[in-house]
Protein backbone atom coordinates (compact mmCIF):
# COMPACT_ATOMS: atom_id res chain seq x y z
CA UNK A 1 0.00 0.00 0.00
CA UNK A 2 3.22 2.33 0.74
CA UNK A 3 4.65 1.60 -2.63
CA UNK A 4 1.36 2.85 -4.38
CA UNK A 5 0.94 6.12 -1.82
CA UNK A 6 4.80 7.27 -2.34
CA UNK A 7 4.87 7.97 -6.24
CA UNK A 8 1.43 9.99 -5.67
CA UNK A 9 2.85 12.16 -3.33
CA UNK A 10 5.57 12.88 -4.98
CA UNK A 11 4.19 13.79 -8.13
CA UNK A 12 1.76 16.10 -5.90
CA UNK A 13 4.35 17.41 -4.71
CA UNK A 14 6.76 18.08 -7.45
CA UNK A 15 5.13 21.46 -8.61
CA UNK A 16 6.45 22.73 -5.00
CA UNK A 17 10.06 22.04 -6.03
CA UNK A 18 10.44 23.83 -9.43
CA UNK A 19 12.88 26.63 -9.95
CA UNK A 20 10.97 29.69 -10.97
CA UNK A 21 12.32 31.46 -13.75
CA UNK A 22 14.09 34.70 -12.88
CA UNK A 23 14.63 37.72 -14.95
CA UNK A 24 17.12 38.01 -17.91
CA UNK A 25 18.71 40.75 -19.01
CA UNK A 26 21.30 40.88 -21.80
CA UNK A 27 22.51 44.03 -23.56
CA UNK A 28 24.30 45.08 -26.96
CA UNK A 29 26.72 47.36 -25.70
CA UNK A 30 27.73 49.35 -22.63
CA UNK A 31 30.02 52.59 -23.15
CA UNK A 32 31.95 55.30 -21.28
CA UNK A 33 32.47 58.40 -23.40
CA UNK A 34 34.02 61.94 -21.87
CA UNK A 35 32.14 65.22 -22.74
CA UNK A 36 33.53 68.28 -21.78
CA UNK A 37 33.88 67.85 -17.86
CA UNK A 38 31.53 64.84 -17.82
CA UNK A 39 31.83 61.09 -18.37
CA UNK A 40 28.76 59.55 -20.23
CA UNK A 41 27.66 56.36 -19.05
CA UNK A 42 25.21 54.15 -21.85
CA UNK A 43 23.90 50.86 -22.51
CA UNK A 44 21.35 49.46 -24.27
CA UNK A 45 18.90 46.23 -23.23
CA UNK A 46 17.91 43.74 -26.09
CA UNK A 47 16.53 41.40 -24.19
CA UNK A 48 14.76 42.48 -20.33
CA UNK A 49 12.88 41.04 -18.25
CA UNK A 50 10.98 40.93 -14.58
CA UNK A 51 13.87 43.87 -14.05
CA UNK A 52 13.32 46.12 -10.92
CA UNK A 53 15.94 48.68 -11.61
CA UNK A 54 19.59 48.85 -12.94
CA UNK A 55 21.99 50.49 -10.50
CA UNK A 56 25.00 52.19 -11.77
CA UNK A 57 28.03 52.15 -9.30
CA UNK A 58 31.75 54.22 -9.39
CA UNK A 59 34.86 53.74 -8.43
CA UNK A 60 37.70 56.03 -7.62
CA UNK A 61 40.65 57.14 -5.71
CA UNK A 62 38.42 59.40 -3.85
CA UNK A 63 36.18 56.72 -2.51
CA UNK A 64 39.01 54.34 -1.65
CA UNK A 65 39.01 52.24 -4.60
CA UNK A 66 35.50 51.19 -3.44
CA UNK A 67 32.78 51.03 -5.68
CA UNK A 68 29.90 53.58 -4.55
CA UNK A 69 25.92 53.66 -5.91
CA UNK A 70 25.51 56.88 -7.78
CA UNK A 71 22.29 55.90 -9.70
CA UNK A 72 19.43 53.91 -9.40
CA UNK A 73 17.94 53.60 -13.01
CA UNK A 74 14.13 52.40 -13.48
CA UNK A 75 14.14 50.06 -17.06
CA UNK A 76 12.26 51.56 -19.88
CA UNK A 77 12.46 48.56 -22.19
CA UNK A 78 14.39 47.00 -24.65
CA UNK A 79 16.29 48.88 -28.12
CA UNK A 80 16.04 52.09 -25.76
CA UNK A 81 19.77 53.64 -24.97
CA UNK A 82 20.02 54.25 -21.25
CA UNK A 83 22.11 57.52 -20.75
CA UNK A 84 23.49 58.70 -17.23
CA UNK A 85 25.58 62.18 -17.60
CA UNK A 86 28.29 61.66 -14.66
CA UNK A 87 29.22 65.56 -13.91
CA UNK A 88 30.37 64.64 -10.27
CA UNK A 89 33.81 63.75 -11.65
CA UNK A 90 35.28 66.86 -12.65
CA UNK A 91 35.83 68.02 -9.25
CA UNK A 92 39.04 65.43 -9.31
CA UNK A 93 42.09 66.43 -11.58
CA UNK A 94 43.47 63.72 -13.42
CA UNK A 95 42.48 59.87 -12.66
CA UNK A 96 40.89 56.28 -13.45
CA UNK A 97 37.35 56.12 -13.62
CA UNK A 98 36.04 52.69 -13.48
CA UNK A 99 31.98 51.87 -13.42
CA UNK A 100 29.87 48.63 -12.78
CA UNK A 101 26.28 48.34 -14.11
CA UNK A 102 24.16 45.83 -12.32
CA UNK A 103 20.48 44.75 -12.55
CA UNK A 104 18.34 43.68 -10.03
CA UNK A 105 15.44 41.47 -10.73
CA UNK A 106 11.74 41.56 -9.11
CA UNK A 107 13.16 38.94 -6.68
CA UNK A 108 15.55 40.81 -5.35
CA UNK A 109 18.66 38.68 -7.17
CA UNK A 110 21.28 41.11 -8.54
CA UNK A 111 23.47 40.61 -11.13
CA UNK A 112 26.56 42.23 -12.73
CA UNK A 113 25.71 43.22 -16.36
CA UNK A 114 29.26 45.29 -17.30
CA UNK A 115 32.40 46.90 -16.08
CA UNK A 116 34.64 49.48 -17.77
CA UNK A 117 36.81 51.99 -16.95
CA UNK A 118 38.05 55.70 -18.46
CA UNK A 119 41.28 57.85 -17.78
CA UNK A 120 39.40 60.95 -16.84
CA UNK A 121 41.27 64.27 -17.44
CA UNK A 122 39.30 67.34 -16.61
CA UNK A 123 38.89 70.12 -19.60
CA UNK A 124 40.33 72.45 -17.01
CA UNK A 125 43.36 70.75 -16.62
CA UNK A 126 43.92 70.06 -20.68
CA UNK A 127 43.22 74.06 -20.68
CA UNK A 128 46.00 74.85 -18.48
CA UNK A 129 48.69 72.06 -19.89
CA UNK A 130 47.81 73.84 -23.06
CA UNK A 131 48.55 77.04 -21.49
CA UNK A 132 51.78 75.95 -20.56
CA UNK A 133 52.98 74.53 -23.01
CA UNK A 134 51.92 77.69 -25.74
CA UNK A 135 54.14 80.24 -22.65
CA UNK A 136 57.75 77.41 -23.45
CA UNK A 137 56.75 77.39 -27.68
Amino acid sequence: MMRRILPIILLLLLPAFTIEQMGTVQISYFRITEEGNNIIVSWQAREESDVKEYELYRMTRLTNNQFVKIQGIDPHGVDKAYIYRDDQVFKSSSELVDYRLEVVYLDGVREQLARDQVNYTSTAIRRTWGSIKAMFQ
